[in-house]
């Protein structure tokens, strides 16, 4: 029997944590509430709207669309001639792998392999993902603004924990977008401040290999520094890629909006907004596989300030999960597998030379994307993603 490789037996382990993850996630909401059994969640399908319904599978497919859409977008700014097609087949690798992975730091590296499979350079990969998250993070941010503008009372009717981690959410999401902007633009700053905390955690042995972190720090602070041209020369593309990861976000929300709606007309469409929208912010930032647990706890407590029958709350939890993160899994799991299977079988594209990210970097400079301090973006060897 051939022996798995090193990346297979992570995505195996992944998978098997993820599996655990929801079987003791769903045991303990069977377990504790009574109301939530599969014949509840089959009159509540059964008794809704079945296009409204169908709608929401077609906003999950839309959030993928649209960021395939930004990293086109991207990518054919830096002068890689792709196709929509190819983008969004990133997209849904990018969605499926961190689906599985926790903090989604799998996420990028399986982009940036079908990327290079493609023919695009390891440059122009790792530019096009670090602009993207770049304009996601933003986008999230911009996403809480539109839930506290909507409706700031509902925010006020949570309970503690619910507004615990929406406020856990943006201040974590607004950490990361300043130290990207702060890389790009005082680059400096974070060298000095990351090497004093690394030589802090080596004097006091909570860190070991010292040169290895200061290398990781200094690859991932270039690596956002050098967008600085690309933010300059593409003066819009920034806005561009912002406006579609929006449309991104928004999509995600509307699933939500189509299960209660068809289940409950009445409903306030702007309500149910402003809450799964409040509900995105709480748990994206939650260390799990896909914020499997966070999800489910949040979702029960936010969903009874609009509505007062608990068998509703629990069916229609179950409902926007299955869609927005269970068959979001398959679809992009089975499109990443295509489009493997049709990278494999055809013929190896020669990696073309895009339009230099910053003029005055050395042309052996590559930097890399990283997904999470403890992984790099190897394409070719580390990262050679088995699906």
């Amino acid at each position: 029997m051939k022996k798995l490789s090193k990346s297979a037996r992570k995505q195996l382990i992944n998978i098997i944590v993820l599996v655990l993850l929801i079987g003791i996630t769903l045991t303990v909401l069977l377990t504790c509430n009574k109301e939530l059994n599969f014949q509840a969640i089959m009159d509540f399908i059964k008794g809704s709207n079945p296009w409204i319904l169908a709608t929401s599978v077609l906003c999950m497919l839309m959030g993928v669309v649209f960021e395939g859409l930004s990293l086109y977008l991207i990518s054919r700014h830096l002068g890689h001639k792709g196709k929509v097609v190819s983008a969004i087949a990133y997209s849904s690798a990018d969605i499926y792998y961190s689906a599985i992975t926790p903090s989604a730091s799998g996420g990028q590296p399986a982009a940036a392999y079908y990327m290079h499979k493609d023919g695009m350079n390891v440059g122009t990969a790792s530019f096009t993902l670090v602009f993207n998250v770049v304009a996601y993070t933003a986008a999230f941010l911009v996403l809480a603004a539109i839930a506290f503008i909507i409706n700031p009372s509902l925010y006020a009717s949570f309970d503690f924990w619910p507004k615990f981690f929406i406020i856990l959410g943006i201040v974590i999401q607004s950490l990361l977008l300043a130290f990207f902007i702060v890389c790009m633009f005082c680059h400096r700053i974070i060298l000095k401040v990351g090497n004093g905390c690394i030589s802090l955690l080596v004097k006091i042995k909570l860190v070991k290999k010292e040169e290895k972190w200061r290398k990781k720090l200094a690859d991932v602070v270039e690596t956002y520094r050098s967008c600085t041209h690309v933010f300059k020369k593409h003066k819009l593309l920034f806005l561009n890629a912002l406006l579609l990861n929006i449309g991104q976000r928004v999509a995600r929300v509307l699933i939500a909006c189509c299960v209660c709606i068809a289940a409950d007309p009445s409903s306030s469409f702007w309500d149910v907004f402003a809450l799964q929208a409040y509900l995105i912010v709480g748990y994206v930032s939650i260390p799990l596989p896909g914020g499997t647990g966070a999800f489910e706890f949040l979702c029960i407590s936010m969903y009874k300030t609009l509505y007062s029958d608990g068998a509703f709350v629990l069916s229609a939890m179950m409902v926007v999960r299955t869609v927005s993160y269970y068959i979001s899994i398959i679809a992009c799991g089975a499109m990443t597998l295509g489009y493997h299977v049709y990278l494999m079988r055809r013929k190896p594209v020669e990696v073309k030379n895009a339009e230099p990210v910053e003029e005055t970097q050395e042309e052996e400079q590559k930097p890399e994307v990283e997904s999470s301090p403890e992984e790099e973006i190897q394409p070719e060897e580390e990262n050679s993603t088995e699906v």
